[in-house]
């Protein structure tokens, strides 16, 4: 079954090339560690990278503190500083304020998670504003002893100055390996995007890794 999930990432990506799509590899490395009981601190890196043209598109880094007030149910805070490539050598930097609040619910084996986040977005040249992220997954029951499952995700942006949905994902992941302290993901997700009144579409391949102390 991973055989013809990884066939399917390669035809997904050649793919687009052939549409003339904008095509987009991505990879996230977090650490997580719990010094509290119910008290979770995380710490990540992103860079999202462009093979047509040799450069890195966006570079970030966050952390965030959630507290497991149910065992169904986790708030928190996080902050990023992020840097987008407008340019060679031009920079956007953003900072970013989040507030989150994530519900989780296991039924036969399948995994469902609702993901609530609110953010207020900083910059020095552009206009600021708060958004509102949302998301949905369902993971499918584990394949292996070592924790190799599917999952389904989407997840949508809104902007809450009156301009509305304006970045909207849909996943398809595969969890390679999981275990107590290390956590292996790939997935591809279809993106659109609205850029001045026109909605984009990109492809992503994506990989996580996660590793708790």
């Amino acid at each position: 079954m991973l055989k013809w999930y990884l066939l399917l990432l390669l035809f997904v990506s050649i793919n687009s090339y052939a549409q003339e799509r904008q095509f987009v590899l991505w990879n996230q490395n977090r650490v997580a560690i719990e010094p509290w009981e119910k008290i979770n601190i995380e710490v990540s890196e992103k860079v999202h990278y462009s093979p047509k043209c040799s450069t890195l598109d966006v570079k970030y880094g966050d952390i965030f503190i959630g507290h497991q007030v149910l065992n169904w149910m986790q708030y928190g805070a996080g902050f990023r500083i992020s840097y987008t490539n407008l340019q060679v050598g031009d920079w956007l930097q953003e900072n970013r304020t989040m507030f989150f609040v994530n519900l989780g619910k296991e039924h036969n084996k399948f995994e469902f998670d609702f993901y609530n986040r609110f953010e207020y977005r900083i910059y020095k040249v552009l206009n600021n504003y708060f958004r509102y992220r949302q998301s949905f997954r369902m993971k499918f029951p584990a394949l292996t002893n070592w924790g190799m499952q599917f999952y389904l995700q989407e997840e949508s942006f809104l902007k809450l100055n009156g301009e509305g949905t304006h970045l909207a994902r849909l996943y398809s992941g595969l969890t390679v390996f999981e275990m107590k302290h290390v956590e292996i993901k790939i997935y591809y997700a279809l993106q659109k995007q609205e850029v001045l009144n026109n909605w984009l579409t990109a492809d992503i391949l994506g990989l996580n890794l996660s590793f708790e102390i």
